[in-house]
């Protein structure tokens, strides 16, 4: 069965972070986003977070793809589990790009891997992930052309890497929490406000924003991707003292429910589990203030000292 690339039209979110799709005709999914100062972390750095959207068209996609072409049927699909493991450094400007692929599907359940490259061919990561089928259907979150809220303001400054250099990661986070130090692009496109910060433990706060709804009315997938690697990035900064950095070695999320848009704000809970010398190991939890629990995440992170 021939799929054209229409049937699988970027969402809000994907239109905000100027996501391109395009079908292959071996029926995998070509994916597409660019890179730049206004997707930096609080270090003016390009990280996972900064292509979680993406992160979300390559790990679910591809199955529900391979679906389609085969059954002609295209049930809606969630994330229920992503698996992210990173190689060199991404790109801080370009285009980041990725080949999906589809590896099992049957009536309820999807499984999709894609690799992520630089403009150069170099692996940036690795995606895996299960896709779920729901009954929800579609929502109107608007066309490109209608939609006022995929009109991005300048990014909002990032951490000089001289101020970086000298400070311990500690008042890095707690600088960003009493808003003496600026909290990065990103973090700013999210909404994301850092509540508290300790040694191991930082909690954040954001109310979701318009471009982060899906097809269904909550927030995407990939946008949860986001968050949750943002706050895990500063709860290892805690970590790091004078002259030390991190970087993220591999994440996993459950997705067990997913915020709706317009809704009430998401806490964003990341905790030290352990740390040594040149790894640590992280949770994060994103909840409701009721304490429902929306995502479960567990990551690895690399402490390293400054060249």
């Amino acid at each position: 069965m021939a799929i054209e690339t229409a049937q699988f039209s970027v969402d809000r979110p994907g239109r905000f972070m100027g996501v391109d799709l395009e079908v292959s005709d071996d029926g995998s999914l070509s994916i597409s986003q660019p890179v730049g100062p206004h997707l930096f972390d609080h270090r003016g750095q390009i990280t996972l977070s900064s292509i979680g959207v993406f992160c979300d068209f390559a790990a679910a996609a591809p199955a529900g793809l391979a679906r389609l072409a085969e059954t002609g049927e295209r049930p809606q699909g969630v994330l229920s589990h992503l698996d992210a493991s990173l190689a060199h450094p991404f790109p801080v400007s370009g285009t980041v790009s990725g080949h999906g692929r589809s590896l099992f599907y049957d009536d309820a359940t999807g499984l999709s891997r894609t690799e992520v490259l630089a403009d150069d061919g170099t692996l940036v990561a690795h995606v895996v992930a299960r896709s779920v089928v729901v009954g929800r259907g579609a929502v109107d979150t608007g066309t490109a052309e209608d939609d006022d809220v995929l009109v991005r303001d300048e990014p909002e400054p990032w951490i000089d890497p001289a101020v970086l250099a000298e400070m311990p990661g500690l008042d890095v986070v707690a600088g960003i929490a009493a808003g003496t130090l600026p909290r990065g692009p990103l973090a700013g496109l999210l909404g994301l406000e850092v509540t508290s910060a300790e040694r191991g433990d930082v909690r954040a706060r954001l109310t979701p924003r318009p471009w982060t709804v899906n097809i269904i009315g909550s927030v995407q997938g990939g946008v949860l991707v986001s968050i949750a690697e943002t706050v895990t990035g500063l709860a290892a900064q805690t970590l790091t003292g004078i002259g030390q950095r991190y970087r993220l070695l591999e994440i996993g999320l459950d997705y067990l429910r997913s915020p709706a848009v317009p809704g009430d704000a998401v806490e964003v809970h990341s905790r030290v589990i352990r740390a040594g010398r040149r790894l640590a190991s992280i949770e994060t939890v994103l909840h409701a203030a009721d304490g429902t629990v929306y995502v479960r995440g567990h990551a690895n992170v690399q402490l390293v000292a400054s060249a």
